[in-house]
């Protein structure tokens, strides 16, 4: 089964070796073919842009769909990002493409000020949650399958230190990489 995963740098795997990321590694353990669309830096608009060729010209019969840490990083609101998700949404349904959606896990914001300039990571991480919710709710009320790496990696948080998952605040280790490929390991167990 084909798998296009559309997403930014947390679908693409910055900061670990291709070999480490998380969708490598569910391709390394599971009969399924997941390609990469994952792209450093995107925002859903940038996304959106890139989803007919990037996706929906693959014919696949899944679109695993992950992004807007980047909009709130940059302050776009979270209705910027519902709507570039809705519109993804509505292409791959017009396409006969089932939909995965992720979300994404929160940014830490001590470990981000050391690397990266944003000046309000409590408002990321606000916008993170409201869109977290939003997905939630979106996905129930269209039976559509998610998963809900931020709670996961959250969870995890309780086990391992920040430094461990996280190696800038916003991009995960291979080890929360680890954790992210049993995730969706787990939650697409039961796909044909």
């Amino acid at each position: 089964m084909n798998i296009v995963c559309i997403g930014d740098s947390l679908t693409f795997g910055y900061g670990v070796n291709s070999n480490e990321n998380w969708i490598h590694l569910v391709n390394s353990n599971l009969n399924l073919s997941l390609t990469n669309k994952g792209f450093n830096g995107d925002t859903t608009a940038g996304m959106l842009f890139r989803f007919y060729e990037d996706v929906t010209l693959n014919s696949p019969k899944y679109a695993f769909i992950m992004g807007g840490t980047n909009d709130f990083l940059l302050n776009y609101s979270v209705n910027n990002v519902i709507d570039n998700m809705e519109s993804m949404l509505i292409e791959a349904k017009k396409n006969n493409i089932e939909v995965i959606l992720g979300i994404q896990p929160a940014v830490i914001p001590q470990l981000a000020n050391k690397y990266w300039m944003c000046s309000d990571y409590a408002k990321v991480n606000d916008r993170i949650q409201q869109y977290k919710n939003w997905l939630l709710t979106y996905s129930m009320q269209n039976s559509l399958i998610y998963i809900n790496f931020y709670d996961v990696i959250q969870k995890s948080l309780l086990t391992y230190k920040e430094n461990e998952l996280y190696l800038d605040g916003i991009h995960l280790t291979s080890k929360g990489h680890k954790i992210m490929a049993e995730t969706f390991i787990t939650s697409l167990s039961s796909l044909k």
